[in-house]
């Protein structure tokens, strides 16, 4: 995933654009990012083409738009122009032409860049790439509209019955996640990274391979489900004794997990809540109406046969 900087190159900007490459990043992740200024990389050849196919690649656009310098507001109008996401920041709103003043914002204080530029700039880059692999992921056809309503439909009951449980204090608890609610996790999802999953319960567990970043073969899997809290736990390990983890994921709706990982190759037991030093952000949100890929399918068949090390190692 390509995040194109739009900025001036002085060196004035450089701790703004500090910020902004490690907001990105952690909002992402470090191997599924690669966030950048045009002047980081010098190879031979015409700036200007370079330029374009940059910002034809570019999957999110991030401007800052200090004294709206002429090449600035080229490039946000050429990126505008391609439909990209595009997050406009600035440290006053005197700043924003009248073009661009209805494009989501972020005013920044150079004396607070983590407070006034990092955390806001993370969250918004984490809900901008959600809402854009939903639409994707999303095809608007009548079944799938139906579908939407009927999983809504369900939330609602869901809320109902809650609240009703609520002011009856001798009724029965709300049930947690477990048993066979795990059977709600099965299907295919997409993460707001792009990445593309498919889970389908193997012998009491829910086995989820997915191919980071694209829909085209096998990255890894995630297994071991169980519950702790609030929280789904399950870990993850890439094929071919790649990176290893877990993950703590809350199920917010029928159609939403939402929560983050950590790496973890020493596969160190059962976390019991997620660990107090920051992951990286996860959501995941389901893809209705998607049939599993051949390669998914191939490896769950695998799985069944030979377990899920075994399928990652492709013995």
């Amino acid at each position: 995933m390509n995040c194109f900087v739009i900025m001036p190159f002085a060196q004035d900007f450089d701790d703004v654009y500090a910020t902004i490459k490690a907001s990105v990043t952690k909002a992402l992740g470090p191997e599924e990012c690669r966030c950048f200024r045009l002047d980081e990389e010098r190879p031979a050849g015409r700036i200007t083409t370079r330029l374009l196919q940059e910002l034809r690649s570019a999957s999110l656009c991030v401007a800052d738009i200090k004294e709206s310098r002429p090449n600035v507001m080229w490039e946000v109008g050429y990126a505008m122009a391609l439909e990209h996401p595009m997050i406009i920041l600035s440290q006053t709103l005197d700043d924003l032409p009248f073009d661009i003043r209805d494009m989501q914002t972020v005013q920044y204080d150079r004396s607070r860049l983590n407070t006034t530029l990092g955390q806001p700039l993370q969250k918004i880059v984490v809900d901008s790439m959600s809402f854009r692999c939903q639409a994707q992921a999303a095809p608007v056809q009548q079944n799938d509209l139906v579908g939407q309503l009927l999983s809504e439909m369900a939330d609602l009951k869901n809320m109902v019955a809650q609240a009703v449980r609520s002011w009856n204090p001798g009724s029965a608890p709300v049930p947690q996640p477990g048993g066979e609610s795990l059977q709600n996790l099965e299907g295919a999802w997409v993460s707001a990274s792009g990445t593309h999953l498919y889970g389908s319960i193997i012998e009491s567990d829910l086995v989820v391979p997915y191919c980071y970043h694209r829909d085209d073969e096998l990255t890894g899997a995630y297994f071991g489900w169980r519950v702790t809290g609030d929280y789904w736990f399950a870990r993850f390990a890439w094929r071919d004794h790649g990176p290893a983890g877990f993950a703590f994921l809350r199920q917010d709706s029928v159609d939403v997990l939402r929560g983050a990982w950590w790496s973890d190759k020493r596969n160190l037991g059962f976390p019991k809540a997620p660990p107090e030093k920051e992951g990286v952000p996860a959501t995941w949100r389901r893809a209705r109406g998607v049939e599993f890929p051949p390669w998914a399918t191939r490896f769950l068949k695998d799985v069944q046969k030979k377990g899920v090390s075994k399928a990652l190692e492709g013995q």
